[in-house]
């Protein structure tokens, strides 16, 4: 048997095991982040619920003018108990306020089926409804 004096190479430096364990965890940690993250994306695309939760911590702001446009779209639209949102929109920001286009929503038609309308808003720096357009 060899004592500790005698062993050579990596098996004998104590500072190539403590290197090599501590990058361990990194190394299993990073797969799972990579993970959660292409996860993220899809979800952001996918469900709108995990969309307007990031778009209201990230962007305040335009989340905050894009729920005064959707309720007023859904204010006017006819028969609006039973409309629904078909495409959030997007919000592009104007020198004074905020303007929202290609907010569709769907509603009830005359003859029961739905119909896909268009809206766009615009709105102040203060986040209040100026103008809003229904667009058929």
């Amino acid at each position: 048997m060899l004592d500790s004096g005698q062993v050579k190479g990596k098996d004998a430096d104590p500072v190539y095991h403590s290197a090599r364990v501590r990058h361990r965890p990194l190394r299993k940690i990073v797969p799972l982040l990579a993970f959660a993250f292409i996860a993220l994306l899809i979800a952001r695309e996918e469900i709108p619920a995990v969309r307007d939760g990031l778009e209201r911590v990230f962007s305040p702001a335009e989340w905050q003018a894009k729920q005064t446009c959707r309720t007023a779209a859904f204010a006017r639209a006819e028969r609006g108990e039973f409309a629904r949102m078909l495409e959030p929109g997007t919000v592009n920001k104007t020198n004074d306020g905020f303007y929202i286009e290609q907010l569709l929503i769907g509603e009830m038609g005359q003859a029961g089926n739905e119909v896909a309308v268009e809206y766009s808003c615009y709105l102040d720096s203060a986040g209040q409804l100026v103008k809003l357009n229904r667009l058929e």
